[in-house]
């Protein structure tokens, strides 16, 4: 058996070529073209989520008052079933649609809030959307999971996910005027 040759004494010789690395290339990060450059302060967020539910209360209630006179003067079952019908017909439009076809509700349009997926930084699509609003809307009835829900960005690493987010693996981005996907 051979030994390799090495350097001579007092050379400084190194044994690799100069521009190879002795341990091999490091990974380098590379950012996917439209990853959001920042998360969604929480501040931000509640503010948009009670503007969001302001906007839907005032859209659900504005055309359901004839229904609710209707109800009051012996309406029965089927002045219910339509209010029930479209309680869950507005909410769909405006939480779930919404965030699909957009990226974001009114609500967070104005606090500069976008839903976004984790692993692509890119839109939503609608079953996505809809889990993660139903998830909500469930969680708002359960009395400890509602606080936890929302409280859970506080202190989630690394992208701040309430667990309606985490179920969805959705995250909340800043957005800027300058994004692309501002104008979508």
């Amino acid at each position: 058996m051979t030994t390799p040759p090495h350097p001579q004494h007092g050379t400084g010789a190194a044994q690799h070529a100069p521009t190879q690395q002795p341990y091999g290339q490091g990974y380098t990060h590379q950012t996917p073209i439209g990853t959001p450059t920042g998360l969604a302060a929480i501040g931000s967020r509640l503010g948009a989520r009670v503007l969001d539910l302001i906007t839907w209360y005032v859209a659900y209630l504005v055309p359901v008052f004839p229904v609710v006179i209707w109800i009051d003067h012996g309406g029965g079952a089927l002045a219910r079933t339509l209010l029930f019908v479209w309680l869950l017909a507005s909410f769909v439009l405006y939480f779930p649609f919404a965030i699909w076809k957009f990226g974001s509700t009114l609500g967070k349009r104005i606090f500069e809030v976008r839903i976004v997926r984790c692993e692509t930084a890119r839109r939503v699509g609608f079953w996505r959307a809809f889990g993660r609003e139903m998830f909500w809307m469930g969680a708002f009835f359960i009395p400890v999971l509602s606080p936890l829900n929302a409280l859970w960005c506080c202190w989630d690493k690394p992208w701040r996910q309430c667990l309606h987010d985490k179920v969805a693996d959705t995250m909340a981005v800043g957005r800027k005027a300058s994004d692309p996907a501002y104008a979508a």
